[in-house]
């Protein structure tokens, strides 16, 4: 999808949900026919996976508590959407369908961040998921509770997957299947966007440690005063260590190496050698970190979004709703 739509939601949670949902009505009810059409398998009907997600899970009651506004927007979207809430909720359990559908798994994005010449952070990340998704790409642009604005790069009838705060706090994420997860934790989203409502790193570390997490992932938060990854899984949250001067990540824990897949590891050695050459931003239009659906090692991985930005206040993010050899960035002004 070479352009997206760009939502400006206003009001109360509920508010902007509605007006999410309503405007999205054709792509949502689009997704969520992919989604029930690439969920088919010859031996299991959607249906049978939909119960496995939502049956027994945590999942809404772990929102509900830790991110009651998100919980309300999504709400929100499925009134505005005419949709179900229930089926709403699944297109949200992006990573956790990763685990739950055990017979498919897919190697998703790559995160970096680095200080540049002039002592400025900046941080983004190729967003790869797969490609049916295509087509279906948003950024929504919403308040904060305190005031502030949020930009994130989603889908459509999803809350957010990637972007940056009106302070400079942004949050990239990469799938780490190797850590353990939980059925009653916070689906990745909903911690994406309870991080978008703080004002720096330390905040948002606080948030991600007082929070129990549904599926294994790494959370690259960044601010005007640096960065931090963490590993956070059923069992809390790890720091990972790094250097000053630059960060990569794809999807293996960085302390467990050998237990990533060698398209991770192919990844995470690209991104680091394009930090240290200075040219991060450029490798994102490049294999291995561009991912186009063509790859015969893991046909599954599309690049849906590709983003970056100055962590400063009052920032101005770029996304490309498309695997970056093919599609631009655009500039959306975060307030």
């Amino acid at each position: 999808m070479i352009d997206f739509p760009v939502l400006d939601l206003t009001g109360a949670p509920y508010q902007r949900g509605l007006t999410h949902g309503e405007a999205c009505r054709g792509m949502i009810a689009r997704h969520i026919e992919l989604w029930r059409e690439t969920s088919a398998t010859p031996t299991r009907s959607w249906r049978d996976l939909a119960d496995r997600m939502l049956t027994g899970t945590g999942f809404a009651a772990a929102a509900q508590r830790w991110t009651p506004g998100a919980w309300a927007e999504l709400q929100g979207i499925a009134a505005g959407a005419g949709q179900e809430i229930a089926h709403v909720l699944l297109l949200n359990l992006t990573d956790e369908q990763w685990w739950i559908n055990s017979a498919r798994h897919a190697e998703a994005c790559t995160s970096f961040a680095f200080r540049g010449d002039d002592g400025v952070v900046w941080s983004g990340q190729n967003l790869d998921i797969s490609a049916w998704m295509d087509g279906l790409q948003v950024v929504l642009r919403y308040p904060l509770v305190d005031g502030g604005t949020a930009v994130m790069g989603t889908l459509a009838g999803t809350i957010g997957m990637t972007g940056i705060n009106s302070h400079g706090l942004s949050i990239c994420c990469n799938t780490l299947l190797q850590l353990p997860p939980t059925r009653d934790g916070l689906p990745c989203l909903f911690v994406m966007r309870g991080v978008m409502e703080r004002k720096s790193r330390a905040e948002a570390e606080n948030f991600l440690r007082t929070v129990t997490h549904a599926s294994g992932l790494h959370y690259l938060i960044a601010d005007a005063t640096g960065w931090a990854g963490y590993e956070c899984d059923a069992s809390g949250m790890r720091q990972v260590p790094g250097d000053p001067a630059r960060y990569g990540h794809t999807n293996h824990p960085k302390a467990v190496p050998e237990s990533g897949s060698p398209i991770s590891r192919d990844r995470l050695a690209a991104i680091d050698a394009a930090l240290a050459q200075g040219r991060a931003v450029a490798a994102l239009a490049e294999r291995p970190l561009m991912r186009d659906g063509q790859s015969a090692a893991d046909p599954i991985g599309f690049t849906i979004f590709s983003a970056y930005w100055r962590n400063e206040p009052g920032p101005m993010a770029h996304f490309c709703a498309a695997p970056p050899r093919i599609g631009a960035y655009r500039a959306i002004s975060v307030g």
